[in-house]
């Protein structure tokens, strides 16, 4: 009886633990997101070193990554309430560092950056966080592919980032090809912004993404 109950014991402690940490840190961030000036904290336990965490919760450190996740969500999504550029991207900060395993954290962080807050260059260091946690996602690679592209006026390095999504497993065959175009031309067609916005459009977040790319498409430069 003990061989087969034992292997559960140490899953089953990690997530009371969490649990619990969970439990108290709720009424702690609803009382922060009612003063606007502590939308900003970081969550529980940020600071701590992503091992030491994992240590902590037996293995079990996806359950805190997706609190942290939910947690930067509720800010990304919080409305009626200015947003602060550099406050903001401190709050990213404590959660990418964690390399959570959520592809949306890091391409709607990168969004609200842009969009609402008109820092574009703060996207660079997200997206490379992003790729730690996901490095074959095509997808992040698009978005800054995008942000160099449209907003950076950097269109070189939009198409490295575009060779580079080109490169990752299912990656649709038109990445290479508006790579390839950008590096000749510099420039992308109504045709490419609209392939790509479909393309991007596939991954979560579909309403947000397609508003972040018919922006790009009303900001992107015009042919000589």
């Amino acid at each position: 009886m003990w061989k087969k109950v034992s292997p559960l014991i140490f899953p089953l402690l990690a997530v009371l633990l969490l649990g619990g940490a969970l439990g108290l840190g709720i009424p702690t961030r609803v009382a922060k997101l009612n003063n606007s000036y502590q939308l900003y904290a970081p969550p529980p336990m940020a600071q701590i070193n992503p091992r030491t965490i994992n240590i902590f919760l037996l293995g079990h450190k996806a359950i805190y990554d997706d609190f942290i996740s939910i947690w930067l969500l509720q800010t990304l999504m919080q409305t009626g309430t200015p947003k602060n550029p550099e406050l903001l991207m401190q709050q990213v900060r404590s959660v990418i560092q964690h390399h959570p395993k959520l592809e949306t954290t890091y391409m709607l962080s990168c969004f609200t950056l842009w969009r609402e807050l008109n820092h574009p260059e703060f996207c660079r260091e997200i997206s490379e966080a992003g790729l730690v946690a996901f490095p074959m996602s095509w997808r992040i690679l698009m978005t800054q592919a995008f942000v160099e592209y449209a907003l950076m006026n950097h269109p070189a390095q939009a198409a490295t980032f575009f060779m580079m999504a080109a490169q990752r497993e299912n990656a649709p065959p038109y990445v290479k090809k508006a790579a390839e175009k950008l590096l000749k031309t510099r420039v992308l067609t109504d045709e490419d912004i609209q392939q790509s916005m479909e393309l991007i459009s596939q991954s979560e977040g579909k309403t947000q993404f397609m508003g972040m790319l018919k922006k790009i498409q009303e900001s992107k430069p015009k042919a000589p």
